[in-house]
């Protein structure tokens, strides 16, 4: 009986961990360039009919249109390589901008890594009337000088990354697989959405939701039932 109300507790832990997945997804509908979570229910369906070795779901999200010069988005098999103080993160959050030092950086100030280091936009436009064109490779035109072409980085095996707050990657000992030019494409003017299907997403947390309620009845009908072998080894 004891192993019994071990095993619903478990249970009853999976399915909330599930809920707390679906849930997170659903918080980042609208997080530009967010991969979703795969609950572990859906894990197991793709592990049947291929080898899938990850809980992230790296499927392509649509691409929306903004026609900002520093709007980026990633067709194929990359991610932008940003750093923050501590550590190398990838990401597909392609919505940059420069700041006050002239750097391209993230929204949330993480410079964005080129080639040959931190992209310093500024320097190479100062007294220059020219516009900043981005090209599919990744290179960063002035006119027809080369400032720089962005750093890519793919994850090839999910245990060496992990995951950070919102849409970011973090990378182990900031050693990360440099994507090649043939396995990608940049979209300037663009940004990628999140992957997330809202009507997926709900239906799953429906389901879930479900089980959860029927391990928390289990759990409680095993309790009570202890309960009275306890009571009747007592009247014996």
């Amino acid at each position: 009986m004891i192993k019994s109300l071990a095993l619903g507790a478990k249970n009853l832990n999976s399915r909330m961990k599930n809920m707390e997945i679906v849930a997170n997804n659903l918080a980042n509908i609208n997080t530009t360039g967010f991969k979703r979570e795969l609950p572990f229910a859906e894990y197991l369906q793709r592990m049947q009919n291929q080898d899938v070795s990850q809980l992230t779901d790296f499927t392509e999200g649509s691409f929306i249109e903004t026609d900002n010069t520093f709007d980026l988005a990633i067709s194929g098999d990359a991610m932008f390589v940003v750093k923050t103080d501590d550590e190398i993160q990838l990401t597909r959050n392609g919505r940059f901008k420069i700041d006050e030092e002239g750097f391209l950086v993230t929204e949330n100030g993480a410079r964005v890594m080129g080639k040959q280091g931190d992209i310093n936009i500024a320097e190479a436009i100062v007294g220059k009337n020219q516009s900043v064109n981005i090209n599919t490779k990744g290179e960063i035109k002035i006119g027809e000088n080369v400032v720089d072409q962005l750093a890519m980085g793919k994850i090839d095996d999910q245990s060496q990354v992990k995951r950070s707050v919102g849409q970011n990657f973090i990378v182990k000992n900031d050693d990360y697989l440099e994507a090649m030019e043939d396995e990608y494409e940049v979209h300037q003017g663009f940004l990628e959405e999140a992957n997330v299907n809202a009507i997926q997403e709900m239906q799953y947390m429906i389901e879930f939701s479900k089980n959860f309620e029927m391990s928390q009845k289990l759990i409680t009908s095993l309790d009570q039932i202890m309960g009275m072998a306890k009571e009747i080894g007592r009247v014996q």
